[in-house]
């Protein structure tokens, strides 16, 4: 009876250094966890930017037959509206309709419609949005993956109106 009580000591430290790695462990995952939330709180705000750009430009998009296209500036011929880039914002004439926009590109081209009788070519506005923070320098930035603030980078065909 005398050997028992040594191994009900060292089961108890068994025990403990046990609970201790497993909440070291639980503890690490949390804080990884919440701080990765602001690129995915980040990630929602670049959405929101781009689905207001799009409403607009869609609706113009689809009401214009002619555009004169620069690389951060568009007009439209028929209803005269203007998108473009100031600092980090794109205007639609004089009103802020996106924020921290990193760059945009506009460009034009055309196609024409295969397998038609009539010669068909429809207008192409592409436009390349880069939307996010800009990054900081410093010792947190080197850790962090660049691409995950360059969260939003899209290029999206519009077709004007051809018809």
């Amino acid at each position: 009876m005398k050997n028992e009580n040594g191994v009900t000591l060292l089961s108890l430290v068994t025990y403990i250094i046990i609970t201790t790695i497993i909440i070291a462990i639980i503890a690490f995952m949390s804080s990884s966890f919440f701080a990765n939330m602001d690129i995915v709180e980040s990630q929602d705000k670049y959405a929101v930017e781009f689905n207001k750009f799009n409403m607009f430009f869609i609706n113009d998009v689809k009401s214009n037959k002619e555009a004169t296209v620069e690389p951060t500036k568009i007009t439209f011929k028929d209803n005269g509206a203007v998108y473009e880039l100031k600092g980090t914002d794109i205007y639609r004439n004089d009103t802020i309709i996106a924020k921290q926009i990193q760059s945009v590109n506009f460009s034009q081209d055309t196609y024409k419609v295969p397998n038609t009788k009539v010669d068909v070519q429809k207008t192409i506005i592409k436009v390349h949005l880069k939307i996010g923070k800009i990054l900081n320098q410093g010792p947190l930035v080197k850790d962090i993956d660049e691409k995950v603030y360059n969260m939003f980078d899209k290029t999206i065909e519009y077709v004007l109106k051809y018809w």
